[in-house]
């Protein structure tokens, strides 16, 4: 036998040995450890998901009709969720997971590398708004409009840098309420949207909503990491509203006209956090 022949197959043998080490170690991990350790993670932002988690045939863990709440009532609800770990780019060394999640007739598939310049992968398509219970719950909206975003992040030295691209399709949304102020009601809104990854650090660079007299600016820091739902919000809502759509809106604008910095130009903060927002 050759030297490079011996070391292809000590190479063989040393990543057949990881990867059914790591086999070994799924199978025999006991779930209840991973369903404790979620559970304290989750409740100390004031979150709470359930039922418990399963395992899947291949390495992987799975909810099936997964419910994410808080204090509020429910903010999240998947058919199904899966977390799968990835055999192939194991063989090469590399440890991937790629996340699966059903939400009423659209889907969310992310793919995160632990180590490597590409780190994460997003896509997310035909999520309708009125299948996410945080807008009803948390703002007290009623609201309308397909969800889609793709993008990808890369590692770098101080941290994963990239962007996501978001649009929701007829946006429409009623009955929102920041705190002690609403906001006013529309409907067949065009949006675009950009979400930028700089160092680690997550900025909604701009959310455009335009249509029915009026046209909306969105953007600011958005929290991120483990504890992301308890973390504060610094975000501006500008909103420009033409006569017509501000005479049909007359009370949402009058409660926000300390916010008016320019004639017929708002520009409203938006404090608190993901999960108590409020206008300040």
């Amino acid at each position: 036998m050759t030297k490079a022949r011996f070391l292809i197959r000590l190479t063989g043998f040393i990543i057949a040995g990881a990867s059914l080490f790591m086999v070994f170690c799924y199978i025999l991990f006991p779930i209840s450890k991973i369903d404790d350790l979620l559970a304290d993670a989750l409740a100390q932002q004031g979150l709470k998901i359930t039922p418990s988690v399963h395992k899947t045939v291949l390495p992987g863990l799975a909810w099936d009709e997964m419910v994410l709440s808080s204090a509020q009532g429910e903010l999240l609800h998947c058919e199904h969720l899966q977390v799968r770990l990835l055999l192939l780019p194991l063989i090469i060394g590399r440890v991937n997971f790629a996340t699966n999640a059903s939400i009423g007739k659209g889907f969310l598939e992310t793919e995160y590398a632990l180590s490597g310049k590409k780190a994460l992968s997003l896509t997310a398509e035909g999520i309708s708004l009125a299948d996410i219970d945080f807008f009803k719950n948390v703002l007290g909206a009623k609201t309308a409009g397909n969800l889609w975003i793709h993008g990808e992040l890369i590692r770098g030295a101080k941290g994963l840098n990239g962007e996501l691209k978001l649009e929701i399709k007829q946006l429409e949304f009623s009955g929102v309420k920041l705190g002690a102020f609403p906001l006013p009601d529309v409907s067949g809104l065009k949006t675009q949207g950009l979400i930028k990854v700089i160092d680690g650090k997550t900025r909604l660079e701009s959310f455009t909503l335009e249509g029915g007299g009026v046209y909306m600016r969105l953007s600011g820091d958005i929290p991120s990491g483990a504890n992301a739902a308890a973390m504060p919000l610094d975000m501006k809502l500008a909103i420009m509203p033409k006569a017509e759509f501000l005479e049909k809106q007359r009370l949402p604008f009058m409660l926000l006209a300390k916010f008016m910095n320019a004639p017929g130009v708002y520009t409203v903060p938006i404090k608190g956090t993901l999960l108590q927002p409020q206008i300040m």
